[in-house]
């Protein structure tokens, strides 16, 4: 079986689990290709990731000028909705992609010659029209959801907007929006392109397949299932709080509390709602921060001292800190199934985290962790502070959490669920919409 697998870098979250599914399927020889952006400035020497060149369309002289003139169109209309609508978006925005970009994307089918095309996170990448047109409507396309652009006019969270049922428009996320906006152009475009592919789409958490089912843009045979991520548990494992400390240059006695993000100062995940609830938290107990990813915190006198770790690519780094941390804080107002936490408990520490998205699937109040009620800064606060001084709870929950990994998340599982996936779609393509 011989294995697609396509994602806009090779870094970043999406990427990660990419990776880890690849990686394993390797190593269960199976014949698996990674496939990214030709201008990422990642380059892997592995030789089964491959910066994606794209293919130039082959066209008779006599269809060269029009199809010249038909990209010269593309162009235009890809800066004058970009220009109209996305350009003066503010800077602090959530990341919002088009479906058309102005330059094909075609690829050369010949040279991957996949029985299984996996598309992870392509926003950015994939010109959707020329690229799932190279793609041969026999061969099965499974599509694993990191966010929810693949169903969406355009944004990546919708932030409880449910345009995406009907096929979007007068969309609430870009500027000068009317009912036929860049929103409804990317919906159109992104449904035309789908229109006679094998679509078999895989989501993290169940919350995240239930928002995807209600799209209409995908086809009539779109089949729907919910496949866990899968950790490395010999990578993530507990390692001594003390040792983890004294390796990350940590002398304090203080409960350790961690929050990450690949940007920490996006607002979607919550940082901000987090240093307001430690500025409101009322403790006896010595408190400290352990954060890491990309950007800065302005400290003041109202928070506890922070230790910035910067943007941190080693899992082996990222295993300290969450086993250095007693708890780990994952405030996002709105996520799939963010891995930060899921990590954080393969190392045997409890999370606290909003009752957000599909978080609430693995933070089990109670059981690995406490939820507090969204945007709730105030509850957020409470619920640390119950863990901040109950050290038995703290253990406890670890050990639970950890327990629930090994179960649920272990990676070479969940590579043998994908394995099966495949198997099936390949041997009898689904003739039912299945939830």
């Amino acid at each position: 079986m011989r294995v697609a697998q396509f994602n806009t870098f090779p870094y970043g979250g999406a990427a990660t689990a990419a990776r880890r599914v690849h990686k394993t399927m390797c190593n269960k020889e199976i014949d698996s290709n990674f496939y990214y952006h030709r201008n990422s400035k990642h380059q892997i020497t592995d030789p089964t990731f491959h910066q994606l060149e794209f293919s130039p369309p082959q066209h008779g002289i006599l269809s060269r000028a029009l199809k010249r003139r038909q990209y010269r169109n593309q162009q235009k209309e890809t800066y004058r909705l970009y220009n109209e609508h996305i350009a003066s978006r503010p800077s602090s925005s959530e990341t919002f992609s088009m479906a058309q970009l102005p330059e094909p994307t075609t690829l050369n089918w010949k040279t991957i010659n996949a029985d299984i095309v996996h598309l992870h996170w392509i926003s950015f990448f994939a010109d959707y029209s020329s690229f799932f047109r190279s793609i041969p409507d026999a061969v099965p396309i499974v599509w694993t959801l990191h966010d929810m652009n693949a169903f969406t006019g355009g944004c990546h969270y919708s932030n409880g907007c449910g345009r995406f049922k009907f096929g979007c428009g007068s969309c609430p996320q870009v500027t000068n929006s009317h009912l036929n906006d860049v929103s409804t152009a990317t919906f159109g475009i992104k449904q035309e392109a789908l229109k006679g592919k094998q679509i078999h789409v895989v989501t993290p958490s169940d919350w995240m397949r239930e928002l995807a089912i209600h799209s209409k843009v995908w086809p009539e045979q779109t089949t729907f299932q919910t496949l866990r991520l899968g950790f490395d548990l010999e990578t993530f494992k507990p390692i001594p709080k003390d040792e983890a400390k004294r390796r990350l240059g940590i002398e304090s006695n203080a409960i350790q509390i961690a929050f990450g993000a690949e940007d920490i100062n996006n607002r979607r995940k919550g940082m901000r709602h987090l240093l307001k609830s430690l500025a409101q938290l009322k403790s006896d107990t010595p408190i400290e921060c352990l954060v890491f990813g990309s950007g800065e915190i302005e400290t003041t006198a109202e928070i506890p001292e922070i230790h910035q770790f910067g943007y941190v690519d080693s899992e082996e780094k990222q295993a300290l800190i969450y086993s250095a941390a007693d708890i780990v804080v994952v405030p996002s107002r709105e996520d799939n199934q963010p891995q930060v936490g899921l990590e954080a408990m393969a190392c045997g520490t409890p999370v606290i985290a909003f009752e957000a998205g599909g978080i609430p699937e693995y933070v089990r109040h109670g059981t690995t962790g406490f939820l507090a009620r969204l945007g709730d800064e105030s509850h957020l606060a409470n619920q640390i502070k119950r863990l901040v001084e109950n050290d038995e709870a703290r253990q406890l929950m670890g050990q639970r959490a950890r327990l629930m990994m090994e179960r649920e998340f272990e990676l070479h599982q969940q590579t043998d669920k994908h394995v099966q996936l495949y198997s099936s779609v390949t041997r009898s393509p689904s003739r039912a919409r299945a939830a």
